[in-house]
């Protein structure tokens, strides 16, 4: 049987094919504030902002190609069962060849309606309308849910909005994990940064990251250095 690695990434992945992290950019993405493009107030008080914002996204995917990270990701199908969390919203590593991609912030292919999840109290969401589907062109305004009518929205987990963090599965993994690989990803905020206490057990666990912060990384191999640097050299060494 072969054997499971599981792969937790971050922006750090993808920023090397061109696509730009917010936190590199002080919070600001395409001259744009977080709160003014990603946060579900910002939907509320200017969809079209939002809708052009994240067409700028959606085309910007669409036009950069996987770096050499991802492919050595996907190159390690031939020998392992590999899993991917990832919180990126592009679909590189699919792009790359990778099979199995959970993404915990959604993906910039996909639409739903804007009434998929809908605030009851506070902090406290529900489930209303469930339509979701892939898309091949940035989401307009006036398109509209065929289920109930509403206007859709980008499929993508907004600041304030939960993430898919499904818990039984990570649980699961956490069980069959042989491999664990932090890579592009600071992994200090949560609720991501709780994936590394998750897999705590697994025996073999590797960091990729140019500044890494070593006091939370205790037991892993630190491998410093840029996602495009590091992940084929790891990746050569696990396929020997």
């Amino acid at each position: 049987m072969k054997r499971t690695i599981v792969i937790f990434s971050g922006a750090g992945l993808s920023a090397e094919s061109g696509i730009p992290t917010f936190r590199d950019a002080d919070g600001v993405w395409e001259q744009h504030r977080i709160e003014d493009v990603a946060t579900p107030e910002a939907w509320r008080r200017n969809k079209q902002l939002v809708l052009e914002f994240y067409a700028m996204r959606f085309h910007k995917a669409q036009e950069v190609q996987p770096n050499p990270a991802h492919h050595a990701i996907a190159m390690l199908q031939k020998n392992f069962t590999v899993i991917n969390i990832t919180q990126n919203i592009d679909t590189l590593l699919e792009r790359a060849g990778c099979t199995s991609v959970w993404h915990l912030h959604g993906r910039i292919d996909f639409q739903k309606c804007e009434h998929h999840y809908s605030l009851q109290f506070l902090d406290e969401f529900f489930p209303a309308c469930d339509f979701s589907s892939q898309i091949f062109k940035p989401i307009k305004l006036g398109d509209t849910c065929p289920k109930c009518a509403l206007q859709l929205r980008p499929d993508v987990v907004w600041f304030g909005e939960p993430v898919d963090m499904r818990e039984n599965e990570l649980f699961s993994l956490q069980k069959e994990a042989d491999i664990f690989i932090g890579i592009g990803t600071s992994a200090q905020v949560y609720p991501a940064a709780g994936l590394l206490s998750v897999f705590r057990y697994t025996k073999e666990k590797y960091f990729i990251d140019p500044k890494p912060a070593y006091e939370v990384l205790n037991g892993f191999s630190v491998l410093q250095g840029t996602a495009s640097e590091q992940m084929p050299k790891l990746a050569e060494s696990l396929l020997r």
